[in-house]
Parts: C-alpha cells; sequence; structure tokens
C-alpha cells in the first residue's frame, strides 16, 4: 500500500501549523507573558523555542519522515523494544483530545448563544457570567466524585465536533491539507478582525501596557523559566506523536528542517498577536467597570467563557456579531489541534493492523466521543482539570523526554542530523546533537519536576481529594502499561511505496 501523502508542501505547512496553533495561544500566551515580566518575558520565551521547541520539533517530524512511520512504527524501526515510546505519547494525546474536544463544543454553543447573550447584557453581565457558566450552562457539581447530569447541548456539540473531525481526516493527508487551508485562516482572520475591534475600545492602551511593558528583574526568578518553557513544550504540539505522523506524509526529499522553522515561527507569532486581542479587551473591562487587572480574568477557562462574554455584552456596538467571530474563532483553532491529535492515534493503529484510513478514523472518533461524554456532566470540569494535569503537563514531558533519549543515543542524534540536512536549505550543525541528548532531556525535566513533583507530592493536586488527585499518577501508569501491550501485540506490516 502507498504511503498517503500531502498534496503540496504548502499543505502539509498549513497542517502543521493549524495543529500547532490552538486554544492555549489565545488563553494561556498572553496571560503568562503579562504574568512574568511582560515584553522581557519574550527573552526566554525565545531562548526556549531555540534550544527546546526547535530541537524537539525536528527529532519528531525528521524521525517520522526518516522512518515512514508514525510515532510507534518509528520507535519500532529503531528497535522493538522501544515501540512503547510511540504508543505512550498516542495514548497520552488521545486522552487529551477527549476534553480538548469537548472545549470545543462550549465553544460552538456559546456561539449559538451570543444571538441572544443568556449569560446577561450590558455591565449587568460583570456579575452574571461567572454563576452562568458554572451553574446553567456546566451545572458544576460540589466535586469530582459527584458527575451530576448531562448537559444535553454541550453533548449534541460534541457529537457534532468528532463528526466534522471524522469528516476531515477520513480520506487521507491530500484532504487534511486542503482543509487545514480554511481551517488556519479563518481563525487568523477572526483574530486580526478582533484584535482591530479590541484596539478601537476605550481603555484599550492600557490593557496593552500592562501586557508588553517589559520587566526585567523578573529574569532572575526560575519561575519565569519554567512558565517560558512549558508555553514553548505546549504550543508547539510536541509530545503528542501528531509530527510523527505527520512527517510520515512528507515526500521523501521535502526539506523537513525549513518547514519546522516556517511551522514554529509561525505559531509563536499567533500567540503574540493573539495578546493584542486579548488585553485590549481586558484593559476595555478594567476601565468601563472601574476595577484592576487582578479582578479580571485573563488566562484559561475563566476568560474564555467568562471574560469574553463579559466584554461582547458590554460592546457598544455589534456585540453579537462579535461574540460569533470570538466563539467561531476558538472553534476553528480547537478544530486544527483536534483532528491532527486525532490524526497521531489513526496513523498509529493504521500502521500497526493495516486498517483502511476511513475503519481506522471511525474507531479513534467513536471512542473519543463515548469517553467525552465524561465532561458533558456536571463533573466535567472537575475531570478535565484533573486528567489535564495527567496528559497535558506530565504526559506530554515526560515521553519527550524520553523520546530524545532514545532518539539522541539509541538511534543517533547525528544520523538524523545528516539525514535532516540531505534535502534542506537550513544545515543542522552539530549542536543539535547535544540539544537533543542532554538540553531538550534537561529542560523538560526541569518543568516536570520543579512545575509539577515539587508542588503536587507536597499536597493533593488542585485542592482536590487525595483519591481523585492520585487519578493523576493513575492515568500515567496505565497508559504506560498499555504502551507496553499494544508494543507486543501482533501488527500487520504496511509494505511502503517509495
Amino acid at each position: 500500500m502507498a504511503r498517503d501523502r500531502w498534496a503540496g508542501r504548502y499543505y502539509f505547512i498549513m497542517a502543521a501549523i493549524g495543529s500547532a496553533i490552538g486554544l492555549g495561544n489565545v488563553w494561556r500566551f498572553p496571560y503568562i507573558t503579562y504574568r512574568y515580566g511582560g515584553g522581557a518575558f519574550l527573552i526566554p520565551w525565545l531562548i526556549g523555542l531555540v534550544v527546546l521547541g526547535l530541537p524537539w520539533f525536528l527529532v519528531e517530524l525528521g524521525t517520522g519522515h526518516w522512518m515512514q512511520r508514525g510515532a510507534p512504527g518509528a520507535f519500532e524501526k529503531i528497535g522493538k523494544k522501544w515501540e512503547w515510546v510511540g504508543w505512550w505519547p498516542v495514548f497520552i494525546s488521545f486522552l487529551l483530545n477527549t476534553y480538548y474536544v469537548c472545549i470545543m463544543a462550549w465553544a460552538l454553543c456559546y456561539l449559538i448563544g451570543s444571538f441572544t447573550l443568556p449569560w446577561g447584557t450590558g455591565v449587568a453581565a460583570a456579575g452574571t457570567a461567572g454563576p452562568y457558566f458554572m451553574n446553567e450552562f456546566l451545572n458544576i457539581t460540589p466535586g469530582p466524585g459527584v458527575l451530576g447530569t448531562i448537559q444535553w447541548p454541550i453533548l449534541a456539540m460534541l457529537a457534532v465536533s468528532w463528526i466534522a473531525i471524522f469528516l476531515i481526516i477520513f480520506k487521507g493527508a491530500k484532504i487534511v491539507g486542503k482543509v487545514a487551508v480554511w481551517t488556519v485562516t479563518i481563525p487568523w482572520a477572526c483574530l486580526v478582525i478582533l484584535a482591530i475591534r479590541g484596539l478601537t475600545l476605550p481603555g484599550a492602551v492600557e490593557g496593552l501596557n500592562f501586557y508588553l511593558t517589559p520587566n526585567f528583574t523578573l529574569m532572575k526568578d526560575p519561575e519565569v523559566w519554567l512558565a517560558a518553557f512549558s508555553q514553548i513544550a505546549f504550543t508547539l504540539s510536541l509530545g503528542m506523536g501528531i509530527m510523527y505522523a505527520y512527517g510520515s506524509y512528507i515526500a521523501k526529499k521535502a526539506d523537513v528542517t525549513n518547514n519546522a522553522f516556517i511551522t514554529s515561527f509561525a505559531n509563536c507569532a499567533t500567540s503574540f498577536f493573539a495578546g493584542f486581542a486579548v488585553f485590549s479587551v481586558v484593559g476595555f473591562i478594567m476601565q468601563t467597570l472601574a476595577c484592576p487587572i487582578e479582578e479580571v480574568t485573563a488566562s484559561g477557562i475563566g476568560l474564555a467563557f467568562i471574560t469574553w462574554p463579559v466584554a461582547i455584552s458590554m460592546m457598544p456596538t455589534a456585540p453579537k456579531v462579535i461574540g460569533v467571530l470570538f466563539f467561531g474563532c476558538l472553534w476553528f483553532l480547537g478544530i486544527d489541534s483536534a483532528f491532527s491529535i486525532a490524526e497521531a492515534a489513526v496513523t498509529a493503529i493504521k500502521d500497526k493492523w493495516g486498517l483502511s484510513k476511513a475503519k481506522a478514523t471511525g474507531i479513534i472518533c467513536g471512542i473519543g466521543f463515548l469517553m467525552g461524554i465524561l465532561y458533558t456532566t456536571g463533573a466535567g470540569l472537575h475531570w478535565l482539570d484533573i486528567i489535564d494535569r495527567a496528559v497535558c503537563f506530565y504526559g506530554l514531558l515526560i515521553t519527550g523526554i524520553i523520546a530524545c533519549i532514545v532518539v539522541g543515543w539509541v538511534f543517533g542524534a547525528d544520523k538524523l542530523r545528516v539525514h535532516l540536512n540531505e534535502s534542506s536549505d537550513i544545515k543542522v550543525g552539530k549542536w543539535f546533537n547535544w540539544l537533543v541528548k542532554i538540553i531538550v532531556p534537561g529542560g523538560l525535566l526541569f518543568v516536570v519536576i520543579y512545575g509539577g513533583f515539587m508542588q503536587d507530592l507536597a499536597a493533593p493536586y488542585g485542592g482536590y481529594p487525595l483519591w481523585a488527585a492520585s487519578m493523576i499518577w493513575v492515568i500515567l501508569v496505565v497508559t504506560l502499561v498499555l504502551s507496553f501491550v499494544f508494543q507486543y501485540f501482533k501488527g500487520k506490516k504496511e509494505e511502503v511505496k517509495k
């Protein structure tokens, strides 16, 4: 069977950029930039991109390209005993996708709600948007042990989102690339419109001052470097098995290194630009409500589903149009990442058992939808938080550490470097070897220990009961065990035609 291929380099780049650009570009990067030194934060962030993000990106994309397999198949070619190293990130990212698509479902519900503004109108929305989101929309329960009832509108939009993912990827990379052109340019266009609208609001300049004013003294704080390295790791969609799959669909003589540079910098530029849309609106809320920035949620789910709805309701003109644009932008930002994560799992099982693309896609999307039902219950937000900590923090970083060590020391970083340089305009020097072998795994280990173990082993994560917080470790162990189990399943080899 001939290996699936991108329709062209442009389509691969758009798909890779779409995979990297996600919800975190809008609701995480602007806030941590403000929190950790404003414009000064860009220095450790860019250092993190160069010494951690790009080498890690090249490891995944280059290994997938060399081996012409998804993550499990690529590591199996390094050595049969290493196949589990590829399965673990696939399981981790699949779990991540089960709640990520649910957040997309929330965005669709709020897009529809933008026509009626059920969270409140005018200045009064400042006091009603939060209770609406928590109590009416999510119907949140006291804790993860109380599931509560299913929120049927969310379940319906969850189904719509998974159907969209299936339709995008079941025919292969050629269709994925062409769809990505639209699912990347549409949110970019929305961000431009939202930024322009935000910059014309009263108080916008004050918000941007908070976003960009440099505080160089904070650069001495290890927390700043932790935040910078964490953001780089999360924002490039690394540790999910995606880039192995995407790299395997690149033509054998394509320029992998150049593609990685373009994708990485386009993603980071999007993050930086999104801050203008976010903090101009934060400044508008501050001025309108005469409140300090500390009282305006500027990060995470609260930014998307409480702060922005408040701002939308207070817009002097066309609030419903802005609401549709913002939540449409969120959904399109999410769909690129969601179908690329699904693609990683689809490619893995297709390579292993020789399934058709449509059948493999149906299996992954069906299981993903069923598991996502948990997040449509009243306890959904609690479980989202716990599982996010397990997979999006520990899972991605730990599997990244292991993958870089195996590629760097077992397969050989120099061998991969030579392969990358064979068809690239940008030549990678021997510095790449030591980044992959030492700096990248060391940097990721720093984030895991300093930002994770030192906190979560001292006290239960998030203030949850011990049994619930312990699910973080249960999830990591179960996915690791499954990775070894899948390694020893007998698979059907796919014959790759050059």
